[in-house]
This record gives structure tokens, sequence and C-alpha cells, in this order.
């Protein structure tokens, strides 16, 4: 054979292998790409939700004299179950806590805070108690644990004594004695239902 046609031959066989590679790559099924898995959603932590009292944490409460109370922290304060809520409202006009007991009682009473000291005068909660001209008898006294939530609240350790004081009238008084020595008070107003609004948490107080 002569060498001219020997390489017509050799190239021949070459272009042929290389048609067949291409071929056999286009032929060939590409990979399947790995499918990313979907990102986990980022779940909200559940609202802390009191069952049986008349507001929640995070509520706006308004009076019909004009008065807003956000209820941005609280005690909860309970035995086996929650028998009080003392929220906080940091944002009021002035200070202002609201103490309230679950249903059937519906009332809350809206309060101030006191200096300790014009009600406490030795380590028991006085069976009754005289400030600023009324006179205050107590009605309950409950030993509690006390339970932090939201923002603001005080701190009063792992265990407080409660009492709580009617007046003849509509006027409150609450003082909380804890075994670590702290010792709050407040004053202020029973209402009953008619005279307050609970704006749930999340909805606007603005009139549409």
């Amino acid at each position: 054979m002569s060498l001219i046609l020997a390489g017509l031959v050799v190239a021949s066989t070459s272009g042929a292998l290389m048609i067949g590679r291409w071929l056999a790559r286009r032929r060939a099924p590409a990979e399947p790409t790995p499918e990313r898995a979907p990102e986990p959603q980022k779940k909200e932590p559940p609202k802390e939700t009191l069952d049986g009292f008349v507001c929640q944490l995070g509520d706006v409460l308004m009076r019909l004299t004009g008065e807003e109370a956000w209820l941005a922290g609280g005690l909860v304060l309970s035995e086996d179950m929650p028998v009080a809520v003392l929220y906080v409202a940091p944002e009021a006009k002035q200070d202002c806590v609201i103490y309230v007991r679950p249903k059937p009682k519906e009332a809350l009473y809206w309060m101030e805070p006191l200096d300790p000291g014009a009600i406490l005068v030795g380590g028991e909660p006085p069976s009754s108690v005289e400030h600023g001209g009324v006179r205050f008898d107590r009605v309950r006294r409950l030993p509690l644990r006390p339970k932090r939530i939201g923002v603001g609240a005080p701190d009063v350790g792992d265990a407080v004594v409660v009492a709580e004081y009617n007046s003849a009238g509509a006027e409150r008084l609450v003082v909380m004695k804890a075994t670590t020595g702290v010792t709050k008070a407040y004053r202020g107003m029973e209402l009953e239902p008619s005279s307050f609004e609970v704006i749930a948490s999340g909805k606007s107080t603005l009139s549409e």
C-alpha cells in the first residue's frame, strides 16, 4: 500500500472514532442536578396565653376617661394555676400597673405604684390600713409563685405573699411581699368591664 493511501486510511479511522465519541456523548443522559433541600421556615415562638383572663400580654387597655395602657410585661402569680396577673404598662402617661384575676372576675384594677413604707410597717401585710384618708381592709392573702413575662416586670424572686385590700368604694390596694425582702405596693380603682376596652395584641388602636 502506498504511503498516501495508508495516510488516508488512518485519517479516516481517526475521524470515525472522534465522530463516534461525540455521538456517544450526545446520546448519554445528562447527570441529574442534585436537588437542594428546602430551607426550613423560621417559626416564631408561640405567644404565651393565659386562659380565663380578660386581657393578655401585648394587649392595649383603653379607659372611657381616655387613658391607655400597653401591657408590655407582667408577673403571673400562681398556686397550682395562675390566680392573678400584675401587668406593667411602661408607655402610659404615668407609671401604671393593671391587676387582673381570672374569670368569672372580669373587672380589673387600674393602679399606680406606692411607697411600700407607707403601707407595711412590719413584715406582714396588716389586716387593715389607712392611706390618704381612706381605710382599706384586707380581703385576701395568698402565698404565690411569681413568673415574669414580657418586659419591664419587677424582679421579686421565687415566692411572694400577695394581699388585696378593698375600701368602702371602688378604691383598691395590692401589697406584694417577697421572701427576698422586696416589697411592692399599688393603689388604684376597680374598673368594671363597661368602663374599659381591650384592644387585642396586633390590632390598631386607631379607628379606620
